[in-house]
């Protein structure tokens, strides 16, 4: 036998294999040749339309070129190879492309199993931060600046102010020195003032030369008010009346420009300047020029209709307030001028807002600057010397301005929700102001609980206001309650004697009127959350007993004049009422259903406990003799009543056996 671990004998049969792969892999190379050119020729060639459709069970292979058959070794007897079959012979015939082809050995093919850790993962490559653009130099801004015009508009506004300057110097400083005559001031200051309104008038007809115009119209208007304001403050050539129907119609009349050109520009560089150097114009702040700058407010209203001037507004509402806030402080005029012209002021300001409302889109500012117009009123009440009578009127009078105006504007496109609420509750601060000036201490609870009545009743037609009256009824009633305890209400409940009638029958009607103000408020609060109904009767339950209490008590002191024996009869008597209201209540809880009775049986059970807390904890201390005995023999009948009717009650509708 041959040796087939003979090293020779392994090298002949590797090189026989080796010769065999070759020319295999030789016919593949042939074969893969033809198919790609095939594919090629198919790609270049277009198919027809008419065509039949390809069927969908596979792709079909194109033909193949007939390789030529490669030389095959010869046989050896002596090899044993059981995979290579003898090929001796045998002609080369193309087959399948495959293992099993070429006499590959045919193994089952394996799934590649998953990656270990997942499919491959590439850390996101951050994109480049994009270069930063360098910051446009001082020039730059300046040029832009200039063609968007703002460059412009700064120095027409600094030329208004440096003019005006000039004009003041003019009318004040030159009239000081004994410079020029007083008629070539005066007539020198309007010349000017009429140049330029009519200079302006006419460049401002090309609206790209308007911002121009505007600075030119508004300078001469300004010095044009200056100019009647000096005549009349410092020459006395005008009289005040004269003066006041000048400074209107150039007011009026003047600034026709600005509302023809929808330019608020021109309008505030006529009222910052007047603000400001009027004053200086006329000496110090005196009637003149109160009256003069209500008079220049009034007369540019109209041109503000229509427009969104909400800056306009707060400045004229400012120019306004300003000077008679400092003519109360420093009180040199009659008290009757500056409660007249405060409220004729803030009679401006709010027909003033009711105007622009519609227009603005700060209704908030508009609202809140109008009630700024209410300052003076309450600083002119404290130094009023008519009496408390007279300040009351005028903080009243305010009070009702702003709650006209909340409640009258009412309405489609009429005055925002907003504005209104800010009114209604500076008429409100203002009623409670009135209040506190026109009672003392141990009377104001009257007033508050008066007020929380009133309100409360007139929540009802208050429409979308409603809430914020029933707010303000609810503070209204919380400030007299505290007010009815700090008066004496704690020390009656608590201990004998002490106080006057006149504090008894202060309590008294508080209580009366305190037990009115928690009705209303339960039922406006119950009202308007359903769902918190019963626990907003629970709290007004609570309240009334407390309140009860103090009607009880205060009755037996006046009947009594405060004596030991009022005391404990009135406490008495409380006890009994809360004992009758507790059984009052769980009686008729035995005629309701559901969820009615679940709140009305709880309620009674909540104010037995409360007066049999009550009975033990003071009665049982604070009352003596004959009073005790009666408490303790009523308040046990009572209970006996109501668990004898309770009892039966459950007892019949227990079902029969």
């Amino acid at each position: 036998m041959t040796n087939n671990n003979d090293p020779a004998v392994a090298a002949a049969r590797l090189g026989d294999e080796l010769k065999s792969i070759a020319g295999r892999m030789s016919a593949v190379s042939a074969d893969f040749e033809a198919f790609t050119a095939s594919l090629a020729r198919e790609s270049e060639t277009p198919q027809d339309a008419d065509a039949p459709p390809v069927a969908a069970t596979g792709p079909q292979p194109a033909p193949q070129p007939e390789p030529e058959p490669q030389p095959q070794p010869e046989p050896q007897p002596h090899l044993q190879y059981a995979t290579v079959p003898p090929t001796v012979g045998t002609p080369f015939t193309r087959q399948p492309f495959g293992p099993q082809s070429y006499g590959v050995p045919s193994y089952a093919p394996q799934p590649y199993p998953p990656p270990p850790y997942g499919p491959p993962s590439y850390a996101p490559r951050p994109f480049p931060a994009p270069p930063a653009t360098p910051a446009p130099s001082l020039g730059k801004r300046l040029s832009d600046a200039a063609e968007r015009g703002l460059v412009g508009r700064v120095l027409a506004a600094v030329g208004v102010a440096i003019t005006l300057i000039g004009i003041v110097l003019l009318l004040v400083l030159a009239a000081q020195a004994g410079l020029l005559r007083p008629e070539l001031r005066v007539a020198g200051g309007a010349v000017f003032a009429a140049a330029l309104v009519g200079v302006g008038s006419r460049v401002g007809r090309r609206p790209e030369k308007r911002p121009g115009a505007v600075a030119l119209v508004a300078t001469g208007v300004a010095a044009a008010l200056l100019d009647v304001l000096a005549a009349t403050a410092i020459y006395g050539w005008l009289p005040e009346s004269a003066a006041l129907v000048a400074g209107a119609l150039i007011g009026g009349g003047g600034l026709w420009s600005a509302h023809r050109w929808n330019s608020q520009a021109l309008a505030l560089m006529v009222s910052v300047p007047l603000l400001v150097f009027a004053p200086v114009v006329a000496g110090g702040v005196d009637e003149l020029l109160v009256c003069f700058m209500l008079t220049y407010a009034a007369a540019t209203l109209w041109l503000q209709a229509g427009r969104d001037w909400t800056s306009l507004f707060v400045v004229n509402t400012v120019a306004t307030t300003l000077p008679m806030t400092v003519f109360v402080v420093i009180g040199d005029g009659p008290a009757w001028f500056l409660a007249v012209t405060a409220l004729t002021g803030l009679a401006l300001a709010l027909c003033s807002a009711i105007m622009l409302a519609p227009a603005s889109s700060r209704a908030v500012v508009l609202g809140l600057t109008s009630v700024a117009a209410a300052i003076p009123l309450p600083m002119i009440a404290g130094q009023w010397t008519a009496g408390a009578g007279s300040s009351t009127a005028v903080i009243g009078l305010g009070a009702v301005l702003f709650v006209v105006a909340a409640v009258a504007t009412r309405g489609p496109a009429s005055v925002p929700f907003v504005c209104r609420v800010v009114w209604l509750a500076a008429g409100a601060v203002l009623i409670s102001m009135a209040l506190g000036v026109a009672l003392d201490a141990s009377t104001v609870s009257l007033g508050f609980l008066a007020g929380a009545v009133i309100m409360g009743l007139a929540a009802r037609w208050a429409d979308d206001l409603r809430g914020a009256v029933r707010i303000a009824a609810t503070v209204f009633a919380g400030l007299g309650l505290s007010s009815l305890l700090k008066t004496g209400g704690a020390q009656q409940l608590l201990y004998p004697g002490g106080l006057s009638d006149s504090v008894h029958a202060t309590l008294l009607v508080g209580s009366l009127l305190g037990l009115a103000a928690t009705m209303v408020l339960a039922r406006e609060w119950g009202t308007a959350a359903p769902s918190r109904a019963q626990q907003i009767w629970l709290i007004g339950g609570l309240i009334g007993l407390w309140l009860t209490t103090e009607l009880c008590v205060g009755v037996a002191g006046v009947a009594t004049g405060g004596s030991t024996t009022g005391f404990r009869a009135g406490h008495l008597a409380a006890t009994l009422v809360w004992f009758g209201s507790a059984a009052a209540a769980l009686m008729w809880a035995r005629r309701l259903q559901g969820a009615s009775r679940t709140f009305t049986l709880a309620t009674g059970l909540s104010v037995i406990a409360a007066a049999v807390a009550k009975l033990f904890l003071f009665d049982l201390a604070a009352l003596d003799g004959m009073f005790r005995v009666i408490a303790f023999i009523v308040a046990g009948l009572v209970l006996l009543s109501l668990g004898v009717a309770y009892a039966q009650r459950f007892t019949s509708e227990e079902p029969a056996h």
